[in-house]
């Protein structure tokens, strides 16, 4: 009898979907995201994805090797990203690497945008938004990582979600 009622239980709380509403996510011992539920979440390789009903974001963590197709930024990725968003940081790549910086930098930052950069913890991180594409791109430089978030959505879904990238305890 005891085996019975074990399996009815069981079955009648297989047949019950579950639902987690996680509004954290952790990406290092030193960051948290802050973020209301996602209607779907999917994971594909290094990329999450969080979708809402109108607006998504990603996390990945850079892979210096992968991060631009042949070429292997191994030692020079945080140079580089900083590169990105700073002409003076530019300005201490090697020459070519100068370049690549400079062409992402264009295809990111739209003339009318500012980029942000400000710290959390010990971690800096870099935001742009193009309004004209509704796409932000963050990254968040660590002392031996760097994430890219992207989100895609408004300026307020992008403004909202940059504020909450927080130190965690």
């Amino acid at each position: 009898m005891k085996s019975i009622v074990i399996i009815i239980t069981s079955l009648i709380l297989l047949n019950i979907p579950a639902y987690i509403q996680a509004s954290e996510l952790i990406i290092s011992n030193h960051i948290i995201i802050k973020h209301p539920p996602a209607s779907q979440i999917a994971h594909s390789g290094e990329l999450i994805i969080f979708k809402y009903k109108n607006w998504s974001y990603t996390h990945e963590v850079i892979s210096p090797e992968n991060f631009i197709v042949s070429v292997d930024l191994t030692g020079s990725e945080h140079q580089f990203i900083k590169g990105i968003f700073e002409k003076i940081e530019r300005e201490k790549l090697p020459s070519w690497l100068a370049v690549l910086a400079e062409d992402f930098a264009n295809k990111i930052i739209s003339n009318n945008e500012k980029h942000q950069k400000f710290s959390v913890g010990d971690s800096t991180i870099y935001g742009v938004y193009n309004s004209e594409e509704q796409h932000g791109f963050i990254f968040i430089l660590e002392e031996n990582l760097i994430h890219k978030l992207d989100v895609l959505g408004t300026n307020k879904n992008y403004t909202d979600f940059i504020k909450n990238i927080i130190k965690r305890n």
